[in-house]
């Protein structure tokens, strides 16, 4: 049984041995009906210089036999019988074979990072091996003034194809490499956005915690004073001692969290526009996945720049998401309106679903509140989204956040004092 790694040469070797086999079909025929140049070497060479660990040796070999054998095999149907075909054919091998002897010697020994260098080395692989290739060619003298010529504008004209497939698949991948690296940075910043949503309501908890242990205390105290609850407090006691150690370790892991999202760089900072690119393909894609179609729209611009920038992500992803979940159509339209004044941004997000029930909406910032049920499932949604997003509006960023429904629409107004906005 052969091992993976010799399996995966072996595949490597074919795949790119029958690139070059077909890119060598496109050739041309100089000095001699059997002398060919082609483009089968560009692609080889080009695979060489660009991929690290390329097996040069093992891709010239099978490629060189390849190309000789469909020389040989269409040479045959066009002029003559296979036995010439093949023989005239033969010196095609000893080209490759050539060529990738040469290019395996720069790569491993000589190989810097030079453009120069690469010219060079690689004008000079194609020039010796079509020499070599010529002096196998009894019919043809190699070393006239038209032969030297020739293969020396060969060599010239296929080196230049090399480097220029070489920087168009470089700047190609830059460009592939930059656009990952921005979705990389945006999936970041939107799991970073969504662990501080957490940690704010874990801090809200925080009271809740104390004040639990603390009536757990009181509870204890009551109860020792009367000698026939001395039981009852004992298990006072210890629900309190219980809640003490849960809140120790609440505490470690808040803080935790917290330590884990500074950043030793400073805050992020971002137009406010930009938010908005953000969470544009990452809301498109929750509403691809409940098999809904989003149109998106902002108006307006701000260039002002904000060091908050996962708690406004925050908002507005809780704000997009409400949107996407809560609309009974396929197509859901949001619409993001910005204003910017002296003192202070002004955000406003409308929605056209079929809008919030009047007696609904005095309680949607309530925590726990929701009119999100999954009637399939029964499931039932925490609620917390609009809390958290009405405690970072009004009580991390200073501001206000208003909301207005009716059939068809819904609206929420956020006011943001920009003095906050810029720590």
């Amino acid at each position: 049984m052969k091992s993976p790694k010799y399996f995966d040469l072996f595949l490597h070797t074919l795949f790119y041995s029958l690139i070059t086999v077909a890119a060598a079909q496109f050739y041309i025929n100089i000095f001699s009906p059997e002398f060919s140049v082609s483009l089968g070497i560009v692609f080889l060479a080009s695979f060489a210089m660009l991929a690290p660990d390329f097996p040069v040796l093992p891709v010239s070999a099978l490629s060189g036999v390849l190309v000789m054998f469909s020389r040989a095999f269409l040479g045959s149907f066009r002029e003559s019988s296979f036995n010439i075909s093949f023989s005239l054919a033969v010196p095609e091998l000893f080209f490759y074979l050539f060529y990738g002897v040469l290019l395996t010697v720069y790569i491993v020994k000589i190989r810097k990072s030079s453009v120069l260098m690469d010219t060079a080395a690689l004008l000079f692989c194609d020039y010796a091996a079509n020499f070599g290739e010529l002096m196998l060619r009894l019919n043809i003298n190699a070393f006239s003034l038209s032969s030297q010529s020739g293969i020396l504008m060969t060599a010239m004209f296929r080196t230049a194809l090399i480097l220029i497939f070489m920087t168009v698949f470089r700047r190609y991948h830059l460009v592939l490499l930059k656009k990952e690296q921005q979705d990389y940075y945006r999936n970041l910043s939107l799991l970073t956005a969504r662990l501080q949503e957490e940690v704010i309501w874990m801090e809200k908890n925080t009271s809740l915690v104390e004040s639990t242990m603390h009536s757990a205390y009181q509870l204890f105290e009551r109860l020792r004073s009367d000698s026939s609850t001395k039981d009852a407090a004992k298990d006072a006691l210890i629900i309190a001692n219980d809640i003490h150690e849960i809140k120790k370790e609440y505490y470690l892991i808040l803080r935790g969290l917290s330590d884990a999202l500074q950043t030793e760089d400073g805050p992020l900072r971002l137009e406010f526009g930009e938010l908005f690119s953000l969470l544009r393909s990452p809301v498109e894609q929750i509403a691809s996945a409940a098999h809904k179609t989003l149109s998106f729209e902002v108006k307006g611009r701000s260039s002002f720049r904000t060091g908050h920038v996962y708690e406004l992500l925050s908002v507005f992803r809780n704000l997009f998401t409400n949107a996407v979940e809560a609309s009974k159509n396929d197509q859901v339209f949001i619409q993001v309106t910005l204003e910017e004044t002296t003192d202070e941004i002004l955000c406003t997000v409308t929605d056209h679903g079929q809008g919030i029930p009047p007696d609904a909406l005095s309680q949607i910032f309530d925590a726990g509140f929701s009119t999100k049920i999954n009637y399939e499932t029964g499931e039932i949604s925490r609620g917390l989204g609009l809390n958290i997003v009405k405690g970072i509006v009004e009580e991390n960023l200073g501001g206000r956040i208003h909301a207005d429904s009716c059939p068809g629409n819904t609206c929420f107004s956020i006011r943001l004092p920009k003095e906050t906005l810029e720590g």
